[in-house]
């Protein structure tokens, strides 16, 4: 169901309003992601608990669809009362990661995606680009067929982006490899597709693990670009899969924090993942309670130091 009633889009754009986006100077939430092994509603329970008062939802937990296009009107409503009931507000959701934007019906599945979210009052998604690699991370794509695919991904975003302009929504692509490895490609990104609804999730996490930078020296140039920002961790080296509780990791919040509120920086924070080198999808559900009360501890401090000043 798009919304692209004149009534739909006027109340989508107040919500988006200078006076609304005042109201805070960042949001910190959390993702469910941590908790996919779990329900949906296990997973509402250990965030709130951790301390956090936004949430950014996972399309499925304990292998069953919880946030997807495929819920009805009433699915929705029952959902949106649960979040309400768990003390939480949601306020950020990934869209596309299934199939990307590689065809035209990609871009269907794109759009109602935005959609979904904007009926839960999302204002902010997060996307990646294409995968550079045939296999990660030793054998990259062969130059004329990575180019081809970037050529269809972008033809198709900007088509998305057009809709996130109808509705209020902005895109955020965050570090993933291909088109926005790291700082200086994101900044050809936002170049690329001109638009106050395209900018940049940044990952500090993503850009250590699979590019082996941090800090990313580029960042300060990209800084204005980033509305929003994913919180991983991560310790060792390039493809090391090793994600500490943030903040006991090797990646610098507090520069990073200083570079991003010092450009103006107000949107929202997710932390997604705490595991480490343990098993995520394996993991006590109280041993993740335990690490995101820990990653917000981390955390706040940072934020409430920038955040002020900004």
């Amino acid at each position: 169901m798009f919304l692209r009633n004149a009534a739909g889009a006027a109340a989508l754009a107040g919500a988006d309003s200078p006076a609304v986006a005042q109201q805070e100077p960042y949001q910190f939430g959390c993702e469910t992601l941590p908790y996919r092994a779990q329900t949906f509603e296990r997973a509402l329970e250990g965030i709130r608990k951790a301390g956090y008062k936004y949430v950014m939802p996972t399309p499925t937990h304990a292998g069953k669809p919880v946030f997807t296009t495929a819920l009805t009107a009433a699915e929705r409503a029952s959902l949106r009362r649960q979040i309400s009931d768990a003390g939480l507000t949601p306020f950020m959701s990934f869209v596309g990661l299934g199939n990307g934007l590689s065809k035209e019906e990609d871009l269907t599945k794109y759009l109602e995606e935005l959609d979904l979210c904007a009926e839960f009052g999302i204002r902010t998604v997060i996307g990646i680009g294409p995968w550079y690699y045939t296999k990660f991370p030793t054998v990259p794509k062969r130059a004329r067929d990575w180019e081809r695919e970037t050529d269809a991904y972008y033809a198709l975003l900007e088509k998305g982006v057009r809709h996130a302009e109808t509705i209020g929504m902005t895109i955020t692509l965050k570090p993933h490899t291909g088109i926005t490895a790291n700082a200086k490609a994101c900044l050809e990104v936002v170049k690329r597709i001109p638009s106050e609804r395209l900018k940049i999730s940044w990952d500090a996490g993503n850009v250590s693990f699979y590019e082996g930078i941090y800090p990313d020296p580029d960042l300060p140039d990209l800084a204005p670009h980033v509305k929003s920002v994913c919180i991983k961790d991560h310790l060792g080296g390039r493809a090391e899969a090793n994600f500490p509780v943030p903040g006991e990791g090797q990646i610098d919040h507090d520069l990073m924090f200083k570079i991003l509120f010092g450009a103006g920086f107000n949107g929202p924070i997710a932390v997604e993942r705490v595991d480490g080198k343990d098993n995520a999808a394996k993991m006590d559900p109280a041993v993740i309670d335990e690490r995101l009360a820990s990653a917000r501890a981390n955390l706040v401090p940072i934020l409430e130091k920038y955040a002020k000043r900004a």
